[in-house]
């Protein structure tokens, strides 16, 4: 990705948060891979949860973008670098 920043520059608070929310989804996502080992469990059951998951996911996500349109995408728009940030929002938008 020649152009595009292609460090993980978070602040510590976002990286902190984000980690731990990937911690309790991956706790989350083997909660629902035993469900599907109990012959017991409701269908509907495991659909919630991996809903609940996707939902985690998206937060995760929303808090990566905000920190990338914060960092890159604000300083590209002070230094006039305009196609910078269509292409980075291009880019973006294919993740959302």
């Amino acid at each position: 990705m020649s152009g595009h920043c292609e460090n993980l520059r978070l602040s510590d608070k976002t990286r902190r948060e984000a980690r731990l929310r990937l911690l309790s989804i991956r706790g989350h996502v083997e909660g629902i891979t035993r469900m599907l080992d109990d012959e017991s469990i409701y269908c509907v059951d495991a659909l919630k949860q991996i809903k609940a998951v996707e939902g985690a996911l998206r937060k995760v996500s929303g808090m990566i973008l905000r920190s990338h349109l914060q960092d890159h995408v604000v300083s590209a728009a002070q230094r006039g670098d305009t196609g910078e940030i269509v292409d980075e929002l291009m880019e973006i938008l294919k993740y959302r």
